[in-house]
């Protein structure tokens, strides 16, 4: 857990550092380099996003699921939600919309939470 916890803070205070124009390769740089060979399960991903979600790094959200899915992270209905969610915050619709389709395809469950989110980022990109 505590080296859990320094790759988080690490992981946070570089994004921060990077301000909300950090490019997404740029993005996914830092979490390549803090990451390194760790192993993240599903629980962690969720501290390192519940943390960016706090610090309002959405974009920096959507970069670690996209970098731990390159990793082969098993992507759980709890962090395909948290994902829709995230994309909701920045109205990413068509993310939002690619992540449900990713479930269905998948087979995970999805629920009313799972939908009124997708529907949410829909509706704040105007769709």
């Amino acid at each position: 857990a505590g080296r859990m916890d320094s790759v988080i803070q690490n992981v946070c205070r570089d994004v921060k550092a990077l301000g909300p124009k950090g490019r997404t390769d740029d993005l996914e740089s830092i979490l390549h380099r803090r990451m390194g060979d760790t192993s993240f399960e599903a629980c962690c991903v969720m501290r390192l996003l519940r943390e960016l979600g706090k610090a309002n790094e959405s974009k920096a959200s959507l970069a670690v699921l996209h970098c731990l899915q390159q990793r082969n992270l098993e992507m759980n209905s709890f962090l395909a939600c948290a994902s829709i969610a995230i994309c909701r915050r920045i109205s990413a619709w068509t993310q939002a919309v690619h992540v449900l389709r990713e479930m269905a395809d998948s087979q995970m469950e999805r629920n009313t939470i799972t939908y009124n989110a997708a529907v949410s980022a829909c509706e704040k990109g105007e769709q």
